[in-house]
């Protein structure tokens, strides 16, 4: 049991090989991830807009935008340089936790503000970060579910017969 769970760590951080067969997946896996760093960024240049518009004088949230922006700037590198399963994942998890922010902060407001559905970018924001939820955990699936050359699982060997050497 140890070893299939450090199989499937190993597996989940290492970056993923390409396949031998099937080109097609490769190819779509390849297209979903660019996709997801360009979606990524995107949400990270809409948070520094904004931030430069004006939002970096509301206290709390300001700041908050500002550390939004840099890091889905740095996600979207990181997963251009990192294809592992473990980077979708972390960007997918800061993509939920940016939407959640922009839920409360439009329900019942976020640090003392409290966002307005007609503000610039709101309805944007809400589709383009839903988008690469959906889209960074499809990638991830996708390239988990692929089997690679490095990712296929260990079969164990009988051991060699035993020879008689000192005879």
């Amino acid at each position: 049991m140890t070893t299939s769970i450090a199989l499937w760590l190993r597996r989940l951080t290492s970056p993923r090989r390409p396949p031998v067969p099937g080109r097609g997946r490769q190819a779509a896996a390849l297209l979903l991830r660019l996709t997801c760093a360009a979606l990524l960024a995107w949400i990270g240049y809409l948070h520094l807009h904004l931030w430069l518009e004006g939002y970096r004088q509301i206290p709390t949230d300001g700041p908050l935008f500002l550390l939004d922006a840099v890091a889905g700037l740095a996600l979207a590198v990181l997963l251009l340089l990192w294809a592992a399963p473990l980077t979708g994942l972390a960007a997918a998890g800061y993509t939920v936790s940016t939407l959640a922010a922009l839920l409360i902060s439009l329900s019942v407001g976020l640090f003392g503000f409290r966002e307005s559905i007609t503000a610039s970018y709101v309805t944007q924001s809400l589709a383009i970060e839903t988008i690469t939820v959906l889209a960074l955990l499809s990638w991830t699936a996708l390239v988990t579910a692929t089997p690679t050359r490095r990712g296929l699982p260990v079969r164990h060997r009988s051991p060699a017969p035993q020879t008689n050497r000192g005879r």
